[in-house]
């Protein structure tokens, strides 16, 4: 027991000379990972809500296409460019220019990877 007893103090010690420090660091680190966080899941959510918009229209596609540093889903009714996810300031014609429009994504292509469905049986058997 005389070995749990020095480490309890050597903890005890650590704690009181770093604690505070360690303290400041969470409490200044959580806003910038949780800002982080925030701006992945807008682009997840973008994402969808093109991908969902472009799949109601006749002819629709989606493509991602860059505001500034911001990733900004373009969606087009055949050739046309109608509307941005997120909303942009930049006007749409704009935003295209100089992109290549053959790589649009139809509501059709889900090029996400998707399960190996062998995987899934054998657990499952």
């Amino acid at each position: 027991m005389p070995g749990k007893a020095k480490a309890l103090t050597n903890v005890v010690k650590l704690g009181v000379k770093y604690g505070p420090v360690a303290y400041e660091a969470i409490k200044h680190g959580k806003e910038p990972v949780m800002e982080l966080a925030q701006k992945q899941m807008n682009k997840l959510t973008a994402r969808k809500q093109a991908r969902a918009h472009a799949k109601g229209l006749m002819d629709g596609s989606a493509m991602p296409v860059w505001e500034g540093d911001v990733q900004v889903w373009v969606v087009f009714n055949g050739n046309e460019p109608i509307a941005s996810h997120p909303t942009a300031t930049t006007p749409l014609a704009q935003l295209i220019e100089g992109y290549d429009l053959a790589k649009r994504i139809r509501p059709t292509d889900d090029q996400r990877p998707k399960a190996n469905r062998l995987k899934a049986i054998r657990r499952k058997g």
